[in-house]
């Protein structure tokens, strides 16, 4: 029976919207969470879908660490929520097989949600 494994990641970071007439093209940050879901089946070796501490890990290697305190526009030309999260999900389904949904959250009260 499929099944799905969240797992949440924090980082913090710097941007500014180039092309958006308002406060948020300023320089600004935001301390950023990260949502990665995964569907799969527990296998039944281990009981698992993933290890969750390897997904910790890999989510980090494979995006996070080029991302945490850093300046945004260095990385996305136009670093809304919505670019980031699809720079994510390119990043990361090679890495992934069953990813099915990435959700970030720019502030406790926005967030983007992204299911190719």
């Amino acid at each position: 029976m499929p099944m799905t494994l969240s797992v949440e990641f924090q980082f913090s970071a710097a941007h500014l919207l180039p092309h958006y007439d308002g406060p948020c093209n300023r320089l600004h940050g935001h301390n950023y969470v990260l949502h990665v879901l995964l569907e799969g089946r527990p296998s039944p070796k281990d009981g698992m879908i993933r290890d969750f501490d390897e997904v910790k890990r890999r989510v980090w290697d494979v995006c996070l660490k080029d991302v945490d305190h850093y300046y945004l526009n260095d990385i996305v030309e136009n670093p809304t929520a919505e670019n980031l999260v699809i720079w994510f999900w390119d990043k990361l389904a090679p890495h992934f097989p069953g990813l099915v949904e990435l959700k970030l959250w720019e502030t406790p009260e926005y967030c983007v949600t992204y299911r190719p």
